[in-house]
Formats: C-alpha cells, sequence, structure tokens
C-alpha cells in the first residue's frame, strides 16, 4: 500500500478554529461602546454642519449663524443671532438642527460665529464635541 500525501484541513482542526474565532469574537463585541459610536458620529455631523453653514452663506451671499444651544445640547443654523430665522434643509424643508446624543456634551469657543457671504468666520473658533474637536481657521474658514 502505498501512502498519498494528504493537503488540506481535517474537519476537526476546522471546527476547532472556528471555536477560536466564535470565543475571539464574543470577547471583542462588548469593546463596541454605542455611547464612544454616538459621539464619534455626532462629532462628523457637527464638522458637516458647519461645513453647510458655510457653503449656505457662499450660496446665497448672506450671513450664516452657527449657534450652540443649551438644554438639550444641539447645534442650529440661522440667518441672525439671536437665532430668529432658522437654516432650513433644502431636500426637507426642515430647520437644520443637530441634536446631541445623550451624555454627549457641545460647547463653541467664540460665540456666535457666523461665516458672510464670501465663506468667510466671523473669527476662528473650536468646537468642542464630548472630546474631539472641529477647528475653524480665522483666515481661511477651512473646517477640520
Amino acid at each position: 500500500m502505498t501512502r498519498r500525501s494528504v493537503r488540506g484541513y481535517s474537519l476537526a482542526e476546522l471546527a476547532i478554529v472556528i471555536v477560536i474565532a466564535a470565543i475571539m469574537a464574543a470577547l471583542a463585541i462588548p469593546q463596541f461602546n454605542q455611547p464612544q459610536i454616538d459621539a464619534t458620529w455626532y462629532h462628523e455631523q457637527v464638522r458637516a454642519g458647519v461645513r453647510h453653514a458655510q457653503r449656505t452663506a457662499v450660496a446665497q451671499r448672506r450671513q450664516v449663524f452657527v449657534l450652540v444651544e443649551a438644554g438639550p445640547p444641539r447645534l442650529a443654523l440661522c440667518y441672525a443671532d439671536p437665532c430668529g430665522a432658522r437654516v432650513t434643509e433644502l431636500a426637507t424643508g426642515n430647520i437644520f438642527v443637530l441634536n446631541a446624543p445623550t451624555g454627549v456634551t457641545l460647547s463653541i469657543s467664540a460665540s456666535p460665529l457666523s461665516f458672510n457671504g464670501l465663506g468667510q468666520p466671523s473669527s476662528g473658533a473650536t468646537v468642542n464635541v464630548g472630546g474631539k474637536t472641529v477647528t475653524i481657521n480665522a483666515e481661511t474658514g477651512y473646517v477640520q
């Protein structure tokens, strides 16, 4: 009898690898913290909202204010300070307001912050979103 060289994995080896992968997944999944995910997502929304304010100011050739409102914390875009006429979303016609998720803090260093019709900010500012920052450059208006 000649013995053939067998290539591949046995069923037992595959089963052990699957069991180990399942154990590792069970240990890793609780590490995903939903409040942390919400805070990161909200940070991206705030950054996009500030950019939207700048683009709206340029498109409409008018001043747009970025206001941080307290209790519950939220970001609002308005045409005047204090917020009388609010910026609306083009697609839905709803007012543009970003409500912070539970446990996420929101603050701004320069209040009120506004963009003129050329997209230039009234001053440089930093928006703090749950420990992460959105920075608006005073000279260029670049939002990062």
